[in-house]
C-alpha cells in the first residue's frame, strides 16, 4: 500500500466525521498520529485539489467542493434554504424581478431556489448553467481562494471566448476575478439581453452560495440599478447572518 494515500484518505476521514467543523493541524496530526510537518504538506496538496478547505490563514480545515463534487451533494442545502426564502421573497417584492439562490458543483451553477417576478416578461432560468456564463457562478469562483480556483482551471479549463468575450488567457482570468471579489458582486449581459447581478452568500470566511437578480435588460435602468445595488447585498447579509447564528448555535 502507498503510505502518503492512507494518511490522506485517513485526514479526509478524520476531518469528514465532524459535520460543517472546523479542525487545526494540531488537532487533525494528534487525532492520527502523524508528523506535524507531514500533516502539513498533505492538507497543502489536498487543498490545492480542493479536497480540502481552510476559514482564513489561520484558520482551521474543513472538507473543501472537490469532495462534494464527486458525490453530487451540497451538505448545507437544506440549512441554506431555511435562511434564505424569506430573505429571497422579500427581495422579489421589493424589486419585483426574478430572484434566484445558487451554488456550485463541478463546472455547473446549480439553482437552488427561485422567486418569480409578476412582470409578464420573465426571464427563464435553467437549473443547471455552466459558471463562466452567470453572475452568480463568477462571483462565487471570483471569491474562492487562490488555490481552489487554480484547481478549477486545471479541471475545467479557461472560459472560450463564447462563454467569457473578455477573457483571452489566464492573467485576464485572475485579473476580472480579482476585480469581482474586491467589489463583492458581479454584473452579466448575456446575449439573450438577459441582465444578471450577483453577490456571494459565506459561511465565515468560506463563500457556499450566491444570491442573484435575472432580469431583461431593457427593465435595467438608472434607478432599478441602484436599487439592485443597494438591497441585493442586504439581503445577502440577512442570509449570512442567519447562518452565523445557526453555526453558533451548533458549537
Amino acid at each position: 500500500m502507498i503510505q502518503v494515500l492512507n494518511r490522506a484518505f485517513d485526514i479526509l476521514e478524520f476531518i469528514s466525521k465532524g459535520k460543517n467543523k472546523e479542525y487545526s493541524l494540531s488537532e487533525i496530526a494528534d487525532n492520527l498520529g502523524l508528523n506535524h510537518s507531514t500533516c502539513a504538506n498533505i492538507i497543502k496538496t489536498l487543498m490545492a485539489r480542493g479536497y480540502l478547505a481552510q476559514f482564513g490563514k489561520r484558520g482551521g480545515y474543513w472538507l473543501g467542493p472537490n469532495v462534494y463534487q464527486l458525490t453530487g451533494n451540497f451538505p448545507l442545502k437544506e440549512e441554506l434554504l431555511k435562511v434564505s426564502i424569506e430573505p429571497m421573497k422579500a427581495l422579489r417584492n421589493k424589486l419585483n424581478e426574478g430572484i434566484i439562490i445558487a451554488i456550485i458543483q463541478n463546472n455547473k451553477r446549480i439553482l437552488l431556489h427561485e422567486e418569480m417576478t409578476t412582470h409578464e416578461l420573465r426571464v427563464a432560468n435553467r437549473e443547471e448553467k455552466e459558471v463562466y456564463r452567470t453572475s452568480t457562478g463568477r462571483v462565487m469562483l471570483a471569491c474562492m481562494t487562490n488555490s481552489e480556483q487554480k484547481a478549477y482551471v486545471k479541471k475545467y479549463g479557461l472560459p472560450d471566448e463564447d462563454s467569457w468575450p473578455e477573457i483571452e488567457d489566464e492573467e485576464d482570468f485572475f485579473n476580472e476575478l480579482n476585480k469581482i471579489k474586491k467589489k463583492q458582486i458581479a454584473v452579466h449581459l448575456a446575449k439573450s439581453g438577459i441582465m444578471g447581478v450577483a453577490v456571494p452568500v459565506f459561511k465565515k470566511d468560506k463563500v457556499i452560495a450566491s444570491l442573484g437578480v435575472y432580469l431583461p435588460k431593457i427593465r435595467f435602468t438608472e434607478e432599478m440599478q441602484e436599487n439592485i445595488f443597494k438591497e441585493l447585498p442586504f439581503s445577502a447579509d440577512q442570509i449570512m447572518k442567519e447562518l452565523n447564528i445557526k453555526q453558533s448555535l451548533n458549537e
